[in-house]
């Protein structure tokens, strides 16, 4: 009897290891901080409000539609000449630039951030929700302005049916598209698949993000090197997958123009059909029922986004306890059983010590 309740013992310490970076009791939450004045408050929410504008203009921006070729309208993005560049003009450029000038003060500028830093107790929750809020203020207003620029840039592009359409804004997240990136064996163009890829990519690529801003077995000292660098990877797998938010707030920055002035639209119609998601010979009067399907997309890829988003810090959190329990003592062993390598090896210095 003493055996089975020491074992059961063992089992429940040994799991609760995996939520051991969780820090949500009273007693572990003494080092949560948050702004000691009012003043602090105020820069700190400033901060986070122009950070958020700034990252969501740099990266949301690059979805603005300016010019075409032929009959497809380019975005932005398209004028960085391929999706390696773009990669590094997100981590190198824009999130090197908001480190550079935000770190000072308060440079989340992502909800997703700010909400492991409460999970982790780092921060705690007034300070938390205060930053998020913030956020979401800068995210609208960043959408807002890509809305009025993108509605002055956006090309009109003549149908096959000879009629001309203005495009809209800007090039949103839709599930369809994200449909559309898996290998031809599982490729099902469908709402539910993409919206699915849209969460399973978000919550895995901003997992990634985390781990360069939190990982305690990183040096300080090259730790916003390694932020730059796997913000440009991120974006990389985020290409692949139809969807590179990384952050939610900068992703409603890039779905709002669409989500509020472009529902049952012609433009949404169009835009569809330029997808491949409609007949290219299409009139105007069935651009509309076009739009809703294609609204209805984006609509299912926002909210697939926000909720990969968010949830990516419980996942990385819960991971970084399995990985510390099981994952890496497994590997450590893995690759020490009956390695001699270092046996085998020579160099000056050894010898000498010989």
């Amino acid at each position: 009897m003493d055996n089975s309740k020491t074992t059961a013992k063992d089992f429940w310490t040994f799991t609760k290891g995996f939520f051991s970076f969780f820090k949500l009791t009273k007693e572990r939450r003494e080092n949560a901080e948050k702004p000691k004045d009012l003043r602090t408050w105020i820069v700190h929410g400033i901060s986070e409000f122009i950070g958020t504008i700034f990252i969501s203009l740099g990266l949301a921006g690059l979805s603005i539609y300016v010019s075409k070729a032929g009959q497809t309208p380019l975005v932005i993005e398209e004028y960085l000449i391929h999706p390696i560049i773009v990669g590094f003009f997100a981590g190198f450029i824009i999130v090197g630039l908001c480190l550079f000038i935000f770190l000072r003060w308060s440079c989340d500028l992502n909800p997703s951030v700010s909400f492991f830093r409460y999970l982790n107790g780092t921060n705690n929750g007034y300070y938390t929700i205060y930053k998020i809020s913030i956020q979401v203020l800068g995210a609208i207003c960043a959408g807002l302005i890509i809305y009025g620029v993108g509605s002055l840039t956006a090309p009109t592009i003549i149908l096959k049916s000879g009629e001309t359409v203005k495009t809209i804004s800007n090039a949103p997240i839709d599930a369809l598209s994200a449909a559309k990136k898996a290998f031809e064996p599982v490729k099902n163009v469908s709402l539910t698949s993409g919206t699915l890829w849209v969460f399973f990519v978000e919550l895995v690529m901003t997992a990634v993000l985390l781990f360069p801003i939190f990982s305690p077995n990183i040096n300080s000292k090259y730790r916003d090197l390694f932020i730059m660098f796997i913000i440009s990877m991120s974006v990389w797998m985020g290409l692949l997958g139809g969807t590179a938010a990384i952050n939610p707030a900068r992703g409603f920055a890039q779905q709002l123009p669409t989500l509020f002035f472009h529902q049952n639209s012609e433009s949404l119609g169009a835009h569809a059909v330029l997808k491949g998601f409609g007949d290219a010979n299409t009139g105007q009067s069935d651009l509309i029922t076009l739009s809703s399907t294609s609204w209805t997309s984006v609509v299912c890829a926002t909210a697939a986004m926000i909720l990969g988003d968010l949830l990516a810090p419980v996942f990385y959190i819960f991971v970084q306890g399995v990985t510390e329990k099981v994952v890496n003592p497994m590997i450590v062993k893995i690759i020490g059983y009956k390695n001699y390598k270092a046996l085998n090896m020579e160099s000056p210095a050894k010898n000498k010590k010989q």
